[in-house]
């Protein structure tokens, strides 16, 4: 007996009818199988139309799609060949570089039509550095070109190229970069930056050349907020080199200025001990000593302050000079004697005339005799100008406390006018008080 096969799709078919469900699988279950049925006839026919599609899709792309857009490139490269023969050639090398993505051609057809900065962006994108280079400096970019020959490695050129542009300090950065610091201070000099040029010349151990250039960047200026921390380092700088006396100069300014700054004191009180300024004689000490050792009692500050003024009043007669007066230049032997040195005077004590280059007097020293009282007395010169010494402390009497005030007159005619003054008021000012004992020998 000779069975015959039927192909699937027409067993599908088959299946599908009515007549063959019922027959095949019974009228009750005609429903449940018509849906089976559907679902496998999804499974395989999704499959099918999938692969299907791709099969046109390739067809397609390799028969008409290849066509139209092989015709469409040369719609392009007519269109671009148009503008190239009208001579504009800015708009062929749009087409070139946007449509037919050929940038080496589109690179020569902005070059063509001046658009160099475009030109040269092109250029740098193929690497071809110089013809890029060539064009920025054709458009005036001279920064763009020095950044492509800084890429290449070559600094000299870079920074040929930023002095042309007017970038100073461009031109000193290359030439830091490539080691060459000589030429880096010069760019920097020129760009008014004399700070980073002190800087790198103190680096190369041009110590003096430094000071010397770092000085330009403090030119008719004085020390403020703004500028105490580079006359500070412009101060130190000099110490560096040597140059103690314009050192100190400095350091008095910035004393004058604020006498709180950082360490300018000790920094003043150590340049006064440099080689050529008198040292403390041995077995001698000064008030400044007396002073760190802590706050003297009223009635013993003010004898040490009489001695002083005594003594000074003996050096006059001797020829000591006036302005010289402070704690540092005070020294006491053993026997309570009193004599001075010659050695730098810190702001601190030094009158308010003398920033009016007046010529120090008598007055100068009694001004200066004001500010040691106060810091014997109070163990620092903290609210110095501000407070009074009763302000500070309460074993003060007023009386005493009216000669300090006295004593540091701003203007010098209203201060004491010699140390015999003093000694007068102090005489009817303590009347009848043991601390008059102070002037008694």
């Amino acid at each position: 007996m000779h069975i015959t096969t039927l192909p699937v799709y027409e067993l599908i078919l088959l299946l599908g009818s009515p007549f063959v469900r019922e027959t095949v699988f019974g009228k009750g279950s005609s429903e449940a199988a018509t849906k089976g049925l559907s679902a496998i006839f999804l499974l395989i026919i999704i499959p099918v139309v999938v692969i299907f599609f791709f099969i046109l899709k390739s067809v397609y792309s390799h028969t008409i799609g290849k066509k139209l857009k092989s015709t469409l490139k040369e719609d392009y490269a007519k269109e671009a060949r148009k503008f190239e023969n009208e001579g504009n050639f800015v708009s062929a090398a749009v087409v070139y570089e946007n449509k037919l993505k050929d940038t080496r051609k589109a690179a020569s057809l902005y070059e063509k039509g001046h658009d160099y900065d475009r030109a040269a962006m092109l250029y740098d994108l193929l690497g071809m550095t110089e013809k890029a280079k060539e064009m920025y400096i054709k458009a005036g970019s001279l920064e763009n070109a020095a950044e492509v020959a800084i890429l290449e490695g070559e600094f000299d050129e870079a920074a040929a190229l930023y002095d042309r542009a007017g970038k100073k300090i461009d031109v000193a950065k290359v030439m830091k970069g490539a080691g060459k610091m000589i030429y880096a201070v010069k760019a920097y000099r020129e760009a008014g930056e004399y700070k980073k040029a002190a800087l790198l010349l103190k680096d190369e151990g041009m110590l003096k050349e430094a000071a010397e250039m770092f000085g330009f960047s403090l030119y008719d200026k004085k020390p403020d907020t703004a500028t105490m921390e580079d006359f500070y380092t412009y101060a130190g700088m000099l110490e560096e080199t040597g140059d103690v006396q314009k050192a100190a100069a400095v350091y008095r300014d910035i004393d004058r200025a604020d006498p709180s700054f950082r360490d300018v004191r000790e920094r003043l009180v150590s340049l006064s001990s440099k080689p050529g300024e008198e040292p403390v004689p041995e077995g001698m000490t000064t008030v400044r000593s007396i002073i760190k050792s802590g706050r003297t009692e009223p009635k013993y500050s003010l004898k040490l302050w009489v001695q002083v003024l005594k003594g000074l009043q003996q050096a006059y007669r001797n020829g000591w000079p006036p302005g010289l007066l402070s704690p540092d230049n005070i020294i006491i032997d053993a026997q309570n004697n009193v004599s001075f040195l010659k050695r730098t005077q810190p702001s601190a004590y030094a009158p308010p005339e003398i920033t009016k280059e007046l010529v120090p007097d008598e007055r100068a020293d009694i001004y200066s005799a004001g500010v040691i009282l106060f810091e014997i007395m109070t163990g620092n010169l903290e609210g110095l100008g501000a407070v009074r010494v009763i302000d500070i402390l309460d074993d003060v009497p007023e009386w005493l406390d009216d000669i300090v005030l006295k004593c540091l007159k701003k203007v010098r005619e209203d201060r004491y006018q010699s140390i015999q003054e003093i000694f007068t008021d102090l005489m009817n000012l303590s009347r009848g008080r043991t601390d008059a004992d102070a002037l008694s020998g």
